[in-house]
């Protein structure tokens, strides 16, 4: 047993899916299926449950993938551990961050990448049940997501920014020249609206219902960049952070309308899995983004041309 077949068997039961887990993990799919079946010999058991497609895994098998996934993660730990020690923090990070957080995440990110260059990052649009979900099985070192009753208390937490809401409006709308616009209102627009899978969503839908009003979206999408391009381009408005607008000033043909009564603010946050060891990489930026003031950064974004 090694650690390369560790990683092929979490990819397969990441993916689901052979070929897919084969490709991605860059390898032939022959190949791939070779090594599962070599590590089921080595191991005595069966993993996977086979038919002519992947039908899931063995009780036995969701353990050895539980425990694949933390031996993976202390490697992990221990090689940046290593590189700590020798010649500086190496190695890849991997963030998932709520898609109404996406946007920002170039601001938060991009000073921490400057002063650690030999660090790569993958950033991944989830809701915030993926991200949660992620850090447990060791699929992600941080996340980006909403400070709530939904958030898990086994993890750190801190909060980066207040997001409020806005309502984007098509530029030559009959709402073009309003200065604020009520919940009540916007609930009898035609409006676009992010997927129920999205925490953002609950919490819109929620502001909606104890208004007694009930929505039914035009056009639903797990994209904030489709919401805009619904609106610009559409007959739809759709409801935002405001903490975009410093795109929207670029965006012709859209208008963003600050939301009232009620003016509804969540919490933001960065958060890490409370387990040790934990990865040098993660707890650094968890620092990084400590020490910076992200509604500085927002309000100094809005202000660029």
């Amino acid at each position: 047993m090694d650690l390369r077949q560790l990683e092929l068997l979490c990819a397969l039961a990441r993916e689901k899916h052979f070929g897919r887990a084969a490709k991605n993990s860059n390898i032939s799919q022959p190949a791939f299926s070779a090594r599962i079946r070599q590590l089921e010999n080595e191991l005595g058991v069966p993993i996977v449950k086979r038919e002519r497609s992947f039908q899931g895994l063995t009780t036995e098998g969701e353990l050895v993938v539980s425990t694949a996934q933390r031996i993976l993660a202390e490697a992990r730990t221990l090689k940046q551990s290593l590189s700590q020690m020798s010649k500086g923090l190496a190695g890849h990070l991997r963030i998932g961050a709520v898609p109404s957080a996406m946007p920002m995440m170039s601001l938060i990110k991009n000073p921490f990448c400057d002063a650690h260059p030999n660090i790569t990052i993958s950033l991944l649009s989830l809701s915030s049940a993926e991200i949660q979900l992620g850090l447990e099985k060791f699929d992600l070192e941080v996340g980006v997501t909403y400070l709530s009753d939904e958030l898990s208390s086994n993890v750190e937490s801190h909060e980066l920014y207040q997001e409020e809401y806005s309502l984007i409006h098509n530029a030559d709308g009959p709402l073009k020249d309003r200065q604020t616009i009520t919940w009540q209102e916007a609930a009898n627009l035609p409006l676009s609206l992010l997927t129920r899978d999205m925490q953002y969503r609950r919490i819109i839908d929620k502001t909606f219902e104890e208004l007694d009003c009930f929505v039914t979206p035009h056009t639903q999408t797990n994209s904030i960049t489709q919401l805009l391009h619904e609106t610009r381009f559409g007959s739809t408005s759709s409801i935002v952070p405001i903490s975009l607008i410093h795109i929207l000033r670029n965006l012709e043909g859209v208008v963003a309308i600050p939301l009232s009564e009620p003016r509804l603010i969540n919490n933001i946050g960065m958060v890490i899995a409370k387990r040790e060891p934990s990865s040098p990489i993660a707890r650094e930026f968890f620092k990084h983004t400590k020490r910076q003031d992200v509604e500085k950064l927002l309000r100094e974004a809005s202000q660029q041309k």
